[in-house]
């Protein structure tokens, strides 16, 4: 996907509002989307499906898992994706409407065939779980763009350092990278909505600040328990809490800050599934109310 949308910036600057070319950039970008989808599909089958044995299509069920953080990142992806893709393709020339269609069934066929892959892996198998997240982050980013014709509830990821991951770097991370992609404890999500909407339209609110409800998850060594067997030992920390964390803070849409351009377009679509940093009150029945003033 990314590589699609290098393919496009040459036509964000010099796309018309011409039949022509609409047309030219909606058959641009969808070769260039096809080519990507079968490289990648290919790619990512060579360098981390060929190294397990392939067996009859099975179903797994990860639902209890990680406190369902994981379901959340699957939504907030999806949703992204859909608002990114769909963007890009209305910043090389596409009607809305239509560059909407291809947000919600991009993300889809590559998320899908994903999970198909999952099906028939013997490492896992296909998530009915993961897949209704997905659709329902796609659903979700195309329901907005018919009834408001945008993205009025936005939604954000947000990471930061845990003391879990150092206890099994090699499920929850090793490196600063991994911890933030692998350890869910350090992991928040939130639903973002514009402040001035909740304030009655009021003057003196930016259209820009929203106000962010975010749900995390914290001493999770392991998907479902923390106990696990290492070297052949087993490890048993059942006596660390398992317990969900909730936050309230303010968070930016950057779309809507008073700077023009297709390029800050761009941008503001590329970094849209980040949460902007700002002071959050947050609550969990192992700690109660704390205060963070500057919260990832």
């Amino acid at each position: 996907m990314l590589i699609m949308f290098v393919l496009l910036i040459p036509l964000l600057g010099k796309a018309q509002d011409t039949t022509a070319h609409r047309r030219n950039a909606a058959v641009f970008a969808a070769s260039g989307l096809g080519v990507v989808y079968a490289g990648s599909m290919a790619t990512l089958y060579k360098t981390w499906y060929s190294n397990y044995t392939f067996e009859k299509f099975h179903f797994f069920n990860d639902n209890p898992e990680w406190k369902g953080l994981d379901k959340a990142g699957h939504f907030t992806t999806s949703w992204w994706a859909a608002s990114w893709v769909a963007d890009g393709f209305e910043l090389s020339g596409m009607r809305r409407s239509k560059a909407a269609l291809w947000g919600v069934f991009t993300p889809l066929a590559f998320t899908t065939t994903i999970e198909v892959f999952d099906g028939f892996s013997s490492g896992w198998g296909f998530s009915w779980g993961d897949m209704l997240a997905n659709a329902s982050g796609s659903a979700v980013f195309y329901l907005q763009e018919r009834v408001w014709k945008e993205q009025r509830i936005l939604f954000r990821f947000s990471c930061r350092n845990t003391r879990f991951a150092p206890i099994r770097p090699k499920l929850l991370g090793a490196g600063i990278p991994e911890r933030w992609l692998k350890d869910y404890n350090g992991q928040t999500y939130w639903i973002s909505y514009p402040l001035k909407r909740l304030a009655g339209n009021a003057g003196w609110v930016p259209s820009w600040l929203n106000v962010a409800i975010g749900s995390g998850a914290s001493g999770m060594l392991g998907g479902r328990t923390n106990t696990w067997i290492e070297n052949g030992v087993l490890v048993d920390y059942s006596k660390q809490p398992r317990y969900r964390q909730w936050y309230l803070s303010l968070d930016v849409d950057l779309k809507k800050l008073p700077i023009k351009g297709k390029a800050w377009k761009f941008i503001a679509s590329s970094v849209g599934w980040l949460k902007i940093p700002f002071p959050t009150i947050g609550w969990d029945r192992i700690q109660g109310v704390g205060f963070y003033p500057l919260y990832p």
